[in-house]
């Protein structure tokens, strides 16, 4: 009986069982003899699960309580009382539809209740691990907005990471909301 692997020559190699001289080491069938590393097979992990994978955390959401870092009088006020801010909505396209809602990240609007009124905010820093070369924050930092987009306060106490510089020129709109007049008021950049 002719079978493929001894027409062509081919030697088939199992597991190895230790007994011989020339088995001194474990190896995985696909590997020849002179094979020493790798005596084993690549992790696979499936695409659909490949498409899942992001390499930083989510970020802010409904419900979550954020410090506001303008020197506001709505800001002052709500530090000086312990009653930090908190969101009502996030605006922001990353996980619109899942049930918790939209995920909030580093330059997104936000709405916030801050002493019991309504005021627009843009996330400025956050406790969640980030990618590599975006500092993470003691706490969810976030500046206080009016509608045209021009900062509440004239001073923001807390340094404003490097990353969202292009994210706020990129959402702004001279004619709607002009978001670059809070990079004019931050002193302090990492």
């Amino acid at each position: 009986m002719f079978s493929l692997k001894n027409v062509l020559g081919l030697q088939t190699r199992g597991f190895s069982t230790g007994l011989s001289v020339n088995e001194k080491m474990w190896r995985l069938p696909f590997f020849p003899p002179a094979a020493v590393w790798p005596n084993y097979k690549d992790n696979y992990t499936h695409r659909r699960h490949r498409t899942n994978i992001f390499y930083n955390t989510y970020g802010v959401q409904k419900q979550s309580t954020m410090k506001c870092v303008d020197n506001s009088a709505l800001s002052r006020q709500s530090q000086a009382m312990g009653r930090p801010a908190m969101i009502i909505q996030v605006y922001s396209e990353k996980h619109k539809h899942r049930p918790h809602e939209a995920q909030g990240k580093l330059g997104d609007r936000v709405l916030c209740a801050v002493m019991g009124q309504k005021k627009k905010g843009i996330i400025v820093g956050l406790k969640a691990k980030q990618l590599h070369g975006i500092p993470r924050f003691d706490s969810n930092n976030v500046v206080l907005i009016e509608e045209n987009g021009n900062p509440s306060g004239t001073r923001i106490t807390a340094p404003l990471p490097n990353v969202i510089r292009p994210i706020l020129k990129r959402d702004s709109n001279p004619k709607k909301a002009d978001y670059t007049k809070l990079l004019a008021i931050a002193s302090n950049w990492i």
